[in-house]
């Protein structure tokens, strides 16, 4: 038979077991809600482009307002998306312009397939562009899960030049898609 003392230090021990079994479960659910996922639970689904920022802003369509989201200064980028499946393959549509040697511009969009991988608050997909070489993209994820930033330090990105003319400057870019 167990005396007094005995009994309440095992008592005391079954107590603190249980909370701190309570706490591991309690902090392994709080992570669960808070791991940048949707509201399903999963990443994959429909990213579409909705911001095509630039360091500067730009009168691309020459409507007398200029703007660093060039979704507003061209059609060009509306079929740009991302789709992501279960399996870890997406579907990309790169959506761009291409300014033309004659200064006009063209829009060019094409599709690429790829995997992807995702970690903390980052998603890394992986494609072979059409001149075969291996581009990796990794995304910023945020907005529950809802919504990717891919952030280019130096590309190019449509202007026009004092004539009027199509023409491109470098500078920083930043991608934003929307589920």
């Amino acid at each position: 038979m167990l005396n007094q003392k005995t009994y309440h230090k095992m008592k005391n021990l079954k107590l603190m077991a249980v909370a701190i079994i309570a706490i591991a479960f309690g902090s392994c659910s709080s992570d669960d809600n808070n791991d940048n996922n949707n509201n399903s639970g999963g990443i994959e689904g429909t990213y579409n482009l909705t911001q095509f920022n630039t360091s500067v802003a730009t009168d691309f369509n020459k409507d007398g307002n200029s703007s660093t989201n060039q979704m507003e200064e061209s059609e060009c980028y509306d079929p740009a998306q991302i789709t992501l499946k279960a399996d870890n393959t997406f579907k990309y549509v790169v959506a761009y312009i291409t300014v033309n040697t004659d200064a006009s511009s063209t829009c060019t969009a094409f599709e690429v397939d790829g995997t992807w991988t995702a970690t903390n608050n980052t998603l890394t997909a992986t494609y072979e562009d059409p001149s075969g070489d291996d581009v990796t993209v990794n995304f910023a994820r945020s907005n529950n899960g809802r919504t990717l930033t891919e952030t280019r330090a130096v590309t190019r990105f449509p202007d026009r030049d004092s004539d009027g003319g199509a023409t491109t400057r470098l500078g920083s870019v930043q991608l934003v898609f929307e589920k």
